[in-house]
């Protein structure tokens, strides 16, 4: 029998696969001559992409040094060797100023540069033992292990944790805050030390979700897809597909009362409410 699925799992899916169509799951290849480490896996339709000044698209190398920007209808993800990534947001730029990793021993480090904008990290390999950073004007976000929005403008950086082991914001003087909580975050200007940690509003967060998700352009009008066919279907909710639908047979014991009714909506949402409600336990 399969173990109880978490909401910690939920949680994680819903922040890395939220924006990337099933159609884009691919992973980058082991580095060549070129310096490659990782490559461009979803872009926003309509927006434009670019990397040192070229338009990027799905496929699209990223190397170490390279400058990303998106304009105001663009977005894009990237996947990097290690299993990490990141979502970049509208009108923003940041630069990867250091990517290193050996397969073997699963170490490297991952240093970028947000210039400015909104960016989410998700941490593969390299963060569960080094630290993902993401300089800005005002300091720098260390995330741990972990999945992380950070935001930065010419007055203010503010970091958002959202799962793992910790992230810590730490200013151009060298003040500290770590935050180990799902949903809290702190933030960094110029003249004061990180803030405290304090739970990120429902509505800021929604604001945030919604800039990394990518939509289709205007006009578009293309329809869902057609129902499923009669029959017995593999089911990925409560009860059992099929026409009669024993609610028996899947073992509720083990899927209704560790998957609320909120996994059935859309990840985002389920997120929210997770966030809101306060059911995320402590991940320190």
């Amino acid at each position: 029998m399969t173990p109880p699925i978490s909401k910690d799992w939920w949680l994680a899916a819903a922040l890395s696969t939220a924006t990337v169509p099933a159609t884009m799951a691919q992973s980058p290849t082991a580095a060549g001559g070129d310096g490659r480490t990782g490559v461009v896996t979803a872009v926003a339709p309509g927006g434009k992409v670019t990397g040192n000044n070229e338009l990027m698209v799905v496929g699209s190398s990223v190397v170490p040094g390279q400058r990303l920007r998106t304009d105001a209808g663009g977005s894009m993800h990237v996947l990097f060797m290690d299993q990490s990534a990141l979502t970049l947001g509208p009108n923003a730029e940041l630069t990867i100023d250091e990517f290193t990793f050996d397969p073997g021993t699963k170490q490297g480090r991952i240093r970028l540069g947000l210039v400015k904008g909104l960016v989410r990290v998700v941490g593969g390999q390299i963060s569960k033992n080094t630290a993902t950073t993401i300089a800005t004007a005002h300091g720098k976000i260390e995330i741990l292990g972990g999945i992380t929005i950070a935001e930065t403008d010419g007055a203010r950086t503010s970091g958002t944790f959202l799962f793992g082991q910790g992230m810590t914001l730490t200013d151009n003087k060298g003040n500290t805050q770590t935050v180990t909580r799902a949903g809290f975050g702190s933030a960094l200007t110029i003249n004061d030390p990180p803030t405290s940690p304090q739970r990120l509003p429902v509505a800021e967060l929604n604001n945030m979700l919604q800039r990394l998700e990518s939509r289709p352009p205007a006009g578009n009008t293309a329809s869902n897809p057609a129902p499923a066919p009669p029959g017995q279907l593999i089911s990925t909710g409560n009860t059992p597909g099929g026409a009669n639908g024993p609610g028996s047979t899947l073992a509720n014991d083990r899927l209704k009362n560790v998957v609320d009714s909120v996994t059935g909506a859309n990840p985002s949402n389920m997120l929210r409410n997770l966030l809101g409600t306060g059911q995320v336990q402590n991940q320190s």
